[in-house]
């Protein structure tokens, strides 16, 4: 049996019925085009499954406050927003920046803006070492933010200066790989603004 094609009028009006199956095809009909264009921005296929599921979430939940002229238009603008959105959480990660290549004029900063940033990298620096064990965690807040040396927090922790650079050497690693996604996002950012 042929399946019948149904407009996107059509499956709006079963939509705002509640039908569940008008709904999946709907989903069905857009989906890939919706994850090609996250994927294009995002170079990440889970971040694209993640950004098309949300906006279907969206439009479900808000399906009787929505009024649609053009679905195609409409899924397009919504998923370009939801990677905007994504990427400019994204871009709150810090980065270190050449100062020697920055002109002291051509900077104008934003000090509630910076506090903001600042508040939003440590907190996920925060979220990142949770995961390291206790003594990696210690070790490494003694070093970056007390900035004690190698020798000065193996004394004040009774270990080997050998254990320190090895805890160190742990926690910068796990840093790196489980930053390294967002680092790329902000780089992306960072060439086209």
């Amino acid at each position: 049996m042929a399946k019948i094609f149904r407009s996107d009028e059509d499956l709006w009006h079963d939509i705002l019925a509640g039908d569940d199956r008008a709904f999946a095809e709907f989903y069905d009909r857009y989906w890939l085009r919706m994850y090609k264009a996250a994927l294009y921005y995002l170079k990440d296929a889970d971040a694209s499954e993640e950004v098309v599921q949300e906006v279907f979430v969206l439009i479900w939940n808000k399906r009787h406050t929505l009024d649609i002229k053009n679905f195609a238009a409409y899924l397009n603008s919504s998923t370009r927003y939801e990677v905007y959105r994504r990427l400019k959480a994204a871009k709150s990660i810090f980065i270190e920046l050449d100062e020697s290549k920055i002109s002291p004029l051509s900077v104008v900063y934003n000090k509630g803006d910076e506090k903001l940033n600042e508040t939003d990298s440590t907190n996920i620096l925060n979220e990142c070492l949770q995961e390291l064990p206790k003594r990696c965690r210690e070790i490494f807040y003694m070093s970056k933010v007390k900035q004690l040396t190698n020798t000065e927090i193996a004394e004040q922790l009774g270990i080997s200066k050998h254990t320190v650079e090895n805890q160190l050497a742990v926690a910068l690693k796990y840093l790196r790989v489980n930053l390294s996604k967002i680092a790329v996002l902000v780089l992306l950012l960072m060439k086209n603004p």
